[in-house]
């Protein structure tokens, strides 16, 4: 009963939610104060002096006439702003989604047909609101997190190219089709090159420069506005349209029409459905920046999912009403905010100017010239590569900068609509590619041993027996082969290092495939002679060691307290000798009271440790050449006093490590045969000796202990009193 409930109780809360969130109109109008009515009004006034051109600019952009734009203007300001959530976020016609809306369309509708390239592109913006709203409904927001910012980056400078190449022959004075690709773009220009025409020329290069230099004079100065109104009031005086200045279509006065889409064209919305998924990621991740960027200066809580049931709205309804696919705007948005705008009251009044403007001064906007808009659009296109932001992926990461190349590149060969798919693509590729090689790093403590640090290759010190490592990332399924290949090349040869403390505070999650390459490190490193050691482990890594039984293969005891981790290892695992005879460093503070005695040819082990092989001799072979009496045979036993006394092998000369002098007279250039207690002292000796111009030296494979251990010839014993 309890979990029936329980369980109705989680299906509700979404449906409520969702309810909550399409009546946002109501609870908007309802807490709307009015003593807010002045400052949003002036916002208002002042975003829909730049959304005028904006749009007809815009619409020009993707191929449609400039009435499309204005209702697109009206429609997605108004819906945007009543059921979104951000206070000051612009919605309506923007560059990139022109950009892409010719992309999609123009492919579809081949023909010259005007009205079926609307009904399409209607349709386009349908399609696109159902998917937003079917995104922020369902609360699955954090898709949009998929697309990096240097995808982004990449692709509105790549748009922005494209958008700007487009705009040449209408700069120039000709009348070229354009086009959603670069190659096609050009053909077409070339397929119309004629006699510039200068007039044409000269009106946009003056739209694009007071655009520029105006916000130069006063940043409060509306440059796009006011340059369009300049430019038509010389085309209009000196009627500049009768030479040659070719103008805008005229626009009808009145109400954004209904307009019945092909809502059962399986065929048409089949088409459509790629450009529009692309279409509704992108627009989604510039109205999320724009409103989060502008919600943190003004300090308002942005409910992300609302905003994104907002955006689904608006392009539905201008799908419907004549308009096409909106999306938010920076220039616009930041205009709303820092002309004193308050509340969204300021974009549905911006709404209402623009379409006070289309009722009542249809007259003075039919002077606005082509070569102006393509002045107008060159300027704002320009606005969309931004140097700074790619500087900075520049300066900052290389594979970022490797996925803002690539999508900047593929937008010249590529339809646009897949850029940003294949941008997509290639930041999973390398986020895939750098979660499965972490990195495997050495650590030394630091000067007050503290803490631990990564170690320097030039400047640290490394202990000869323990070898601390970290691994710096997630032990799944596709990083576990290159861990175990780093730690496996992090271990020195067995007779070195042969410990190892392993840190896994940076692993937050590992699967079945990181803990079976666990145990085979653990069981490669106990077959060299040695063990594995944790500590500072994750609660998650943790628990998936528990169950998968990993603690019960390593041992409980191999896992450590960091504070205590290395006191134990000191005292209880490493061999004191090495630290006494064959470390002259002092890696550790448990280190600092140990004495150190110097041997003589330390400097050459240094030199020589990794370049000369050692032969190795097993014990079956001298227990045998010493049952024959094999004079030519000299055993050497390097081991200390004490060790020397409790026990060697018979025949055998004591000449200590400590002491060793590779020139002792008593050396003969026979065969020779070291021995230690393992084999490490015994191989420092045979190195020394090599060095020494001594051919013929081995080692006893496994030492006295070893030797030990055979039944043949124990080792004698001498007791002294």
């Amino acid at each position: 009963m309890g979990v029936m409930a329980a369980s109705k109780h989680r299906i509700a809360f979404p449906l409520q939610a969702s309810l909550a969130t399409l009546l946002q109109p109501w609870q908007f109008l309802k807490r709307y104060s009015w003593r807010d009515l002045p400052s949003d009004a002036i916002a208002g006034l002042t975003t829909g002096v730049i959304l005028v051109p904006q749009s007809i600019a815009y619409a020009h952009i993707a191929g449609l006439p400039a009435t499309t734009g204005l209702y697109t203007a009206v429609i997605a300001a108004i819906t945007a702003a009543l059921w979104g959530s951000s206070r000051h976020l612009h919605t309506g016609p923007t560059n990139a989604a022109s950009l892409l809306v010719l992309a999609t369309v123009a492919p579809i509708v081949t023909s010259n047909n005007v009205q079926e390239y609307l009904i399409a592109a209607g349709m386009l913006s349908a399609l696109v609101g159902v998917l937003r709203l079917g995104i922020g409904l369902l609360r699955l927001g954090f898709v949009v997190n998929f697309v990096s910012d240097a995808v982004m980056v990449g692709f509105t400078a790549g748009a922005g190219m494209l958008i700007i190449t487009n705009q040449l022959s209408g700069l120039l004075g000709m009348e070229a089709q354009v086009s959603a690709q670069f190659a096609q773009t050009f053909q077409n220009l070339w397929a119309q090159s004629g006699p510039v025409h200068v007039i044409s020329l000269l009106l946009g290069l003056a739209t694009l420069l007071l655009i520029v230099v105006l916000p130069q004079v006063h940043r409060r100065i509306p440059s796009q506005f006011v340059a369009l109104v300049v430019t038509s009031l010389v085309i209009m005086v000196f009627r500049l349209d009768q030479v040659g200045v070719r103008l805008i279509e005229e626009i009808p006065r009145g109400f954004p029409p209904w307009q019945a889409l092909p809502l059962t064209n399986w065929d048409l919305i089949q088409k459509l459905i790629p450009g529009a998924g692309a279409i509704a990621i992108i627009g989604l991740i510039e109205a999320l920046t724009i409103s989060r960027s502008l919600a943190t200066e003004s300090g308002q809580y942005l409910d992300n999912n609302q905003e994104i049931v907002g955006q689904g709205i608006a392009n539905i309804v201008c799908g419907f009403f004549s308009g096409y696919t909106s999306s938010g705007s920076f220039t616009r948005s930041t205009i709303n905010y820092t002309s004193g705008g308050r509340t969204q009251m300021t974009s549905i009044l911006s709404g209402l100017f623009v379409m006070g403007a289309v009722l009542g001064l249809g007259f003075f906007i039919q002077f606005l010239s082509r070569p102006v808009l393509a002045g107008f659009v060159i300027a704002t296109a320009i606005s969309m590569i931004s140097y700074k932001r790619a500087r900075q992926i520049l300066e900052t990461s290389k594979s970022e900068t490797f996925i803002m190349l690539a999508t900047f590149l593929s937008a010249f060969i590529l339809p646009l609509v897949y850029v940003v798919t294949l941008g997509i693509i290639t930041s999973l590729v390398v986020y895939v590619y750098k979660t499965s090689r972490p990195r495997v790093l050495n650590l030394v403590p630091t000067t007050n041993f503290r803490h631990l640090r990564e170690a320097s290759a030039i400047e640290d010190s490394l202990c000869p027996q323990l070898s601390i490592l970290s691994v710096e990332g997630d032990l799944y399924f596709g990083a576990a082969n290159h861990v175990e290949f780093l730690l496996r090349n992090h271990l020195p040869p067995p007779d070195t290092r042969r410990f190892v403390l392993l840190q896994l505070q940076n692993t937050v999650r590992i699967d079945v495939s990181g803990v079976r390459m666990l145990e085979n490190f653990v069981r490669s490193v106990r077959q060299r002679g040695g063990d594995v050691y944790f500590f500072k482990i994750t609660d998650l890594v943790f628990q998936v060691f528990q169950s998968s039984g990993f603690i019960q293969y390593v041992g409980d005891d191999h896992f450590l307290h960091e504070d205590t981790a290395i006191d134990f290892l000191f005292h209880q695992v490493l061999n004191p000798k090495v630290c006494i005879y064959d470390c002259p460093h002092r890696v550790f503070q448990e280190c600092i009271n140990l004495p150190k005695i110097a041997i003589p040819f330390q400097d050459i082990l240094q030199r020589e440790e990794d370049s000369i092989p050692v032969d190795m001799i097993k014990v079956e072979q001298v227990e045998h050449r010493l049952m024959i009496q094999d004079r030519s045979l000299a055993i050497i036993d390097v081991r200390e006093r004490l060790e020397w006394d409790r026990g060697h092998i018979p025949q055998a000369h004591h000449l200590p490590y400590s002491t060793f002098n590779p020139l002792n007279h008593t050396l003969q250039r026979e065969e020779i045969v070291l021995v230690s207690n393992t084999s490490r002292r015994a191989r420092n000796i045979a190195r020394v000796l090599q060095h020494n111009g001594f051919d013929n030296v081995k080692v006893l494979d496994g030492g006295m202990i070893a030797w030990s251990k055979t039944s043949n010839l124990l080792a004698l014993t001498e007791y002294r009193s």
